[in-house]
């Protein structure tokens, strides 16, 4: 079925005709039948022969379909990033427009266990999903020629044959003990870090911990509709204790609430973010007014009726009310508990806003240039109009602590001030798109906090000015100046 859709030049076959009568497709395949006629893409699943057999799927388009197969159709049917070793023409290059499902061409030459190779002397087209295990083999080149051409891709699903570079262990500090980053257990057990720890009450039923889990990819249900991004945990203890935390981290389809810990596998592979502040219940309502504007897809609840209903935005957020009236934008500060606790300012908009987070509300508000760690679009670039009051974007990859990381491989966006000692996390990557839709910044002032990410921090992507901004900038103050001394 899948040969047919490709049309191959077949010159030589002896199967006899009683088995190819059998096979419909293959009878099609040898009589040339129905070369050009729909379906013009066709995907079919197969598996090796004895037990444990490798998943196979074929991917395959006709010459009339005019899908560019590594866009239109592996990027889309991986649903991942993928990594492409072939020649490329003067059109095609590499495309990192989706977030997730970009398109990187590895750089030659490359050596294969030892052996020197590049793409002069190498007529192979393969590639290798991140994250994931698919290891496939393409007929095409990545040329926009292909696009008229009919093309099969040969994808398998095995980790022997290609193990992505990834971490099931994390890098963490504390607060009070920011002096340096240290490695966490493995993150797909609830023991020995801190995460787990924090979660150990979200994972299971206890009486003096009641708490809303809110993630736009919730555990176990498949393609919500919603148009946030943000990520967390907020519980409090509903007895006479004043004790409560929030969390925030990027990691979908987690924590399952109170059916134990299970940290998605598919997520090992990628680099997130985790920040747990302890605070004290007075703090809730404040962090619920911002999450009331950013509108968080809320999967459980279970606070009392007696603690929402004397805390009016808490309950606002639960019932899902008035989300999208003024104020559009909204700034809160809170602290942690204990001595010297942290100061958070927190950020949040929403959607009928039309800002952009990054340069209309944090540069702004924090009145200082910044350095972004976060996916770029085509649209939004490194800004340097504003003196004193620039966005910068940290260049990929990055090391936290040893650790390597990629902007393919990272989902988490973050920002250091260039002056003062301000770390946010932002729900949000730095897109366009991102203009019309809720938006919710967590800004930590901690000068320990700030050093070490600082230090990620330390290469940045080229920002140019425009010349003739600062030529004009300079002109009117020239005149304002003749202007000025002739006054008196």
């Amino acid at each position: 079925m899948t040969l047919k859709i490709a049309t191959p030049l077949i010159y030589h076959n002896d199967i006899p005709a009683e088995q190819i009568n059998s096979r419909p497709n293959l009878k099609k395949l040898v009589s040339d039948e129905s070369r050009i006629l729909p379906p013009l893409t066709v995907t079919q699943e197969i598996s090796t022969e004895a037990p444990g057999g490798l998943k196979i799927t074929i991917y395959s388009k006709g010459g009339k379909s005019k899908y560019e197969i590594y866009r239109r159709m592996l990027a889309k049917k991986l649903k991942t990033t993928i990594k492409v070793w072939t020649t490329r023409d003067k059109t095609l290059k590499s495309d990192c427009r989706i977030l997730g499902r970009n398109i990187r061409l590895v750089t030659s030459p490359i050596a294969v266990n030892g052996h020197a190779n590049s793409l002069k002397n190498d007529v192979s087209q393969w590639l290798v999903s991140d994250p994931g295990n698919k290891f496939c083999v393409i007929d095409k080149p990545y040329h926009k020629s292909q696009a008229k051409e009919p093309a099969m891709a040969l994808c398998i699903d095995a980790e022997g044959i290609y193990t992505p570079p990834g971490q099931n262990i994390g890098k963490a500090f504390t607060q009070g003990n920011a002096g340096a980053w240290g490695d966490t257990a493995v993150v797909t057990g609830v023991n020995g870090h801190s995460f787990g720890k924090a979660l150990e009450h979200v994972i299971a039923v206890e009486q003096t911990n009641k708490f809303i889990a809110y993630n736009n990819v919730p555990p176990d249900i498949p393609k919500p509709k919603t148009k946030s991004n943000s990520k967390g945990v907020l519980m409090m203890n509903p007895q006479d204790a004043d004790a409560a935390a929030w969390i925030v981290h990027t990691v979908p389809g987690f924590p399952k609430a109170l059916r134990g810990y299970l940290f998605p596998p598919e997520e090992i592979q990628k680099g997130h973010l985790f920040i747990c502040l302890t605070i004290k219940e007075s703090e809730i309502d404040a962090i619920a007014m911002t999450m009331r504007i950013a509108t968080p897809l809320i999967y459980h609840n279970d606070i009392p009726d007696s603690e929402i209903d004397y805390r009016p935005n808490l309950k606002k957020l639960v019932n899902g009310e008035s989300r999208f009236i003024p104020p559009l934008t909204v700034t809160r500060d809170i602290s942690t508990a204990g001595p010297g606790g942290l100061k958070v300012t927190i950020y949040s908009k929403g959607e009928k806003s039309r800002f952009e987070i990054y340069r209309r509300i944090l540069v702004r508000k924090l009145k200082t240039t910044i350095k972004i760690w976060t996916t770029r679009d085509k649209t939004l670039k490194s800004d340097c109009r504003i003196f004193g009051r620039n966005i910068r974007l940290v260049t990929s990859p990055i090391s936290v602590s040893g650790h390597p990381s990629s902007l393919e491989s990272d989902v988490s966006q973050w920002l250091i001030s260039e002056q003062g000692n301000k770390f946010c996390a932002v729900d949000k990557p730095y897109h366009k798109s991102q203009t019309k839709e809720p938006a919710m910044a967590v800004c930590i002032d901690d000068a320990s906090i700030f050093t070490r990410f600082n230090e990620i921090a330390a290469n940045l992507d080229n920002c140019t000015c425009h010349r003739w901004k600062l030529h004009a900038f300079i002109i009117f103050n020239y005149y304002s100046n003749i202007f000025a001394s002739n006054l008196f």
